[in-house]
């Protein structure tokens, strides 16, 4: 199952490289992720830095998953990097399952622009991120 290990890892990558994007200024795409009330307005403006911290954890959960699946063979697994495995799992499953508001399975507001994207892509995403999180720690 090393297949569902590169996917994820290409797709850490990827959303990492939009995070770093959106952090310098880029906009295609930024209206449609991040939640909104139901009067349509973003409820929180992300900033540079925190954007960056953003990609920064994407590449770190990336790395800790290729170390941990075997991807990047030369550096050692350990204890840590399980710990981290199974940090990394909590959080995508965590965001999967939501904050019964605005973001996740059990959402309250379901018709503004970022509620039909986080249905149809963010928290199958993040989901799909969880489960190969815990399959990678449980099958090392």
């Amino acid at each position: 199952m090393i297949f569902f290990s590169i996917i994820s890892c290409l797709i850490l990558l990827l959303l990492a490289f939009i995070h770093v994007y959106w952090a310098f200024g880029g906009t295609k795409g930024i209206s449609a992720v991040i939640p909104q009330d139901v009067h349509h307005h973003h409820k929180f403006t992300p900033g540079k830095w925190v954007t960056l911290l953003v990609a920064v954890c994407l590449f770190s959960s990336c790395f800790i998953l290729g170390i941990q699946s075997s991807l990047i063979p030369f550096v050692k697994q350990t204890k840590l990097v399980s710990i981290l495995c199974f940090f990394c799992f909590l959080v995508f499953a965590l965001r999967g399952i939501g904050d019964f508001n605005y973001v996740g399975l059990f959402k309250k507001v379901r018709r503004t622009s970022f509620s039909k994207m986080d249905t149809i892509a963010y928290t199958p995403l993040c989901l799909f991120l969880s489960f190969t999180f815990i399959y990678v720690l449980m099958t090392k």
